[in-house]
């Protein structure tokens, strides 16, 4: 199939919604297919394309300069759309990367025009009755382009410093460099340095992705670089009201001479070293509510935003930013550690770290706003100081070593944990704290529960009692089931990690 202009591409691309993955692969002549194949859906939508499969590193479309993608999206239990994953680009070759600029960059040269297709990726539903649901002719807005610019320029510089091997997708905020290739054996030679780097791919974050889905594939947002509707459809589908739109923490003309991290440092830093109290003066804030409200409350208008939650920015939710205010104790020891999500333990056994919720999370970038209390107990508004706020992601060498955490749950998982009562408490051999390996494991929640119930998870393997409670209702005998767990940093790790704002 040949095509001439893009707006052939867009419709050739609309056409397909709707139809069966069976139905496309009949239709394109191909019947002898395989749906456990990983990439059965982006075949699917290739051959739709008419386009044959290839690892080329221009565009899959040369003649029209538009790369074709085929993207998963899922819904929420709220009934919200969300990215089910980061959409991987191209592969880095390092050694070609390192003379480019962004203009000449393998990123420019084969993603800047995309024809997206999203599926819902309904586990409830046979893979060979999905079907494509909404294509976008996509290139990058124009302020998003400026902040992807400054993420390449921060992944190029990495290689230029022969420090690929130290890449990390918390590094940037839209345009992450992802893993590509589970094994160690994945690695890559880079030009300034004999370290081995892992292989890895340009990637649009997942954060990036569920906000364009929201706003503009299953919203009514518009923008002149993104095309949704059948291009003989405009003149009718342009009159659409425009939907509203997320607040903005940097303008254009701020983004052509600073990073988004600089304009959001820059602004919550000039509160450094005032109280609670003095910033609820100057913010004009008049609440009361829990300190996780009011922190919250508090960074949003130290960003001259005008809602309760910097989570709500765009810019925020594009780069899927983890915003975690950290609350110091008097001697400026942190407060507590950092919890993850509760895990499924069956999750973490067959699952690698790499495919992992936790690995995801991990993987994000940071800001950590930083809070001390002068007194511990009950301190006023006037006893608590906003000390600054920093950008953090987590070292590649550090997730080596949470990676042996999570190995190591479950390999304890699979040969069954071992619980055992003292002084009235049941304890497992999960990795502690006090074993300073950056991250361990226990629960998030007071309650504890070792029968099946609200607080509890089936267990792999059956746990191993020693001094078990003669209490079959509150101890399962069978060993199936106990405390739902989760993992955590450790808080004298995070204390290592803000020290440029704790030793001001």
């Amino acid at each position: 199939m040949h095509y001439t202009t893009k707006e052939e591409v867009h419709n050739r691309a609309k056409d397909s919604l709707g139809l069966s993955m069976d139905k496309i692969y009949e239709t394109s002549g191909v019947y002898d297919t395989n749906v456990k194949n990983k990439n059965y859906i982006g075949d699917a939508f290739e051959l739709w394309m008419g386009v044959a499969k290839n690892s080329r590193a221009e565009a899959d479309l040369p003649e029209v300069g538009v790369e074709l993608k085929a993207t998963p999206y899922k819904i929420l239990k709220n009934g919200q759309y969300s990215a089910k994953e980061r959409l991987v680009l191209n592969i880095i070759n390092y050694m070609n990367e390192a003379n480019a600029t962004f203009e000449t960059s393998s990123f420019s040269h084969k993603d800047k025009l995309m024809e997206l297709a999203f599926y819902h990726h309904n586990t409830n539903k046979p893979k060979n009755l999905w079907t494509f649901d909404e294509a976008i002719l996509f290139s990058f807005p124009k302020k998003d382009l400026q902040i992807i610019k400054h993420d390449w320029e921060i992944i190029h510089q990495a290689i230029l410093d022969g420090k690929a091997h130290e890449l990390s997708e918390g590094m940037t905020d839209y345009l992450g460099a992802c893993t590509k290739g589970a094994s160690k054996k994945s690695v890559k030679q880079q030009p300034f340095s004999p370290i081995m780097a892992k292989q890895r791919a340009y990637c649009l974050k997942a954060g990036y992705m569920t906000s364009i889905l929201r706003n503009y594939v299953f919203g009514d947002q518009q923008d002149p670089a993104i095309q949704k509707h059948k291009f003989e459809l405009n003149a009718q589908k342009d009159k659409k009201k425009v939907g509203s739109q997320p607040e903005q923490i940097a303008t254009s003309e701020e983004l052509a001479t600073s990073s988004l991290d600089e304009i959001i440092l820059k602004r919550l830093n000039s509160f450094k070293g005032l109280s609670v109290a003095e910033l609820k003066s100057k913010l004009n804030i008049n609440v009361t509510g829990t300190p996780k409200q009011l922190n919250s409350i508090l960074i949003a208008r130290m960003l001259n935003l005008k809602g309760d939650s910097a989570n709500e920015a765009e810019e925020i939710q594009k780069a899927d930013i983890q915003i975690k205010t950290i609350s110091l104790k008097s001697n400026g020891k942190i407060k507590e550690s950092m919890s993850f999500p509760a895990f499924k333990f069956n999750e973490v056994v067959n699952q690698s770290f790499e495919d992992s919720d936790f690995y995801d999370n991990l993987t994000k970038r940071f800001l950590f706003p930083v809070f001390k209390r002068l007194k511990n107990q009950k301190p006023s508004d006037d006893e608590i100081i906003f000390l600054g706020a920093k950008f953090w992601y987590l070292p590649e060498k550090d997730l080596e070593i949470i990676k042996g955490v999570y190995d190591d749950t479950a390999q304890t998982l699979r040969n069954g944990v071992q619980l055992e009562v003292r002084n009235g408490r049941v304890y497992n051999n999960f990795v502690p704290a006090s074993a300073n390996r950056v991250s361990h494991v226990r629960p998030h929640t007071s309650q504890t529960q070792y029968v099946q119930g609200k607080y509890s998870n089936e267990l792999p393997t059956p746990a191993t009692w020693i001094n078990r409670p003669d209490n079959d209702e509150k101890f399962d005998p069978s060993g199936r089931y106990m405390t739902t767990q989760c993992f955590w940093l450790n808080s004298t790790y995070l204390d290592e990690q803000i020290t440029d704002i704790t030793e001001l």
